[in-house]
């Protein structure tokens, strides 16, 4: 009995140096970097020298009858497109957006998707209405509308637009506003 206690005691060390040394090697540790950038709040302006989209002063000669025809006006600069249906005259311009923020960041610009209707006198008939739309930046990355903040932080950006007249608008000065965006990439 006394050998098969020596021998059964023996057993139980070495197990439990066996179950010792597997849960010492087990355990292992190792260490990760934590790393946050805090960006400027952007701020988005429209220069005061430059705050309108206008598309000038346009004469309806012969749209046809329950027809529409569209002006657009391009955030490049470029010269506006007027169909031989419309006389356009007058000074256009393109409000300028100015964007300040972190040095070097990328940023989005967000313009309307949808329609803006421009009104004149109440602005309750269709015929006292205008859509505007088809909005585009002078700035793209990527084909998206897009800025580069410079090195301290500034960018600048056109908007430019399409106007849709019909035959049967009202004579009169059409107004509105369209909201633009801008964040981070």
């Amino acid at each position: 009995m006394t050998k098969f206690l020596r021998f059964g005691a023996a057993g139980v060390a070495m197990f439990a140096a066996l179950g010792m040394g597997s849960a010492a090697h087990a355990q292992q540790s190792a260490s990760a970097d934590a790393r946050a950038e805090v960006l400027q709040p952007l701020v988005l302006t429209v220069d005061p020298n430059a705050d309108t989209l206008d598309f000038g002063a346009i004469v309806i000669a012969s749209i046809p009858v329950a027809g529409t025809e569209t002006l657009v006006l391009p955030a490049d600069g470029t010269a506006m497109t007027c169909p031989t249906t419309l006389v356009c005259r007058g000074t256009t311009s393109l409000p300028r957006f100015i964007v300040a923020g972190t040095a070097n960041r990328a940023v989005d610009i967000t313009l309307p998707t949808g329609n803006v209707i421009l009104r004149t006198g109440a602005g309750v008939d269709a015929d006292e209405q205008l859509e505007l739309n088809t909005f585009t930046s002078s700035e793209n990355i990527s084909g998206a509308p897009a800025v580069t903040l410079n090195g301290t932080g500034d960018a600048a950006f056109n908007v430019g637009g399409s106007l849709v007249i019909d035959e049967a608008q009202d004579a009169g000065i059409y107004t509105g506003t369209f909201q633009v965006s801008v964040e981070y990439s």
